[in-house]
């Protein structure tokens, strides 16, 4: 399974899998894996469609595992993230927004 996460500099987030919302709610648990995973309201965090473009490969769409493989696909790339604005963060006090470069 593949992500990817963008964060812009006025704090909100665009992300994008490989899975297909057939109705099992699969892009509400991605938005709220990505929000409460990088600290910001639901609201900032956005979704693009699915494409090869920008998710190659992706495993097949099937029931709720979708919910699992891309969750975690998403979980890890937000950690990620993280990591990285780690320094800038404790600079910050932990607002979000206020500590992206």
């Amino acid at each position: 399974a593949g992500a990817l996460v963008n964060v812009y500099t006025d704090g909100t987030v665009l992300i994008t899998h490989g899975g297909t919302e057939m109705g099992q709610g699969l892009h509400t648990k991605i938005l709220q894996i990505a929000a409460k995973a990088l600290n910001v309201p639901m609201s900032a965090v956005t979704f693009r469609e699915t494409g090869t473009d920008t998710v190659p490969n992706a495993s097949p769409t099937a029931a709720s595992a979708s919910s699992d493989i891309y969750g975690m696909a998403i979980l890890n790339a937000c950690e990620q993230i993280m990591g990285r604005l780690k320094p800038y963060l404790e600079k910050a006090k932990g607002d979000f927004k206020s500590s992206l470069p």
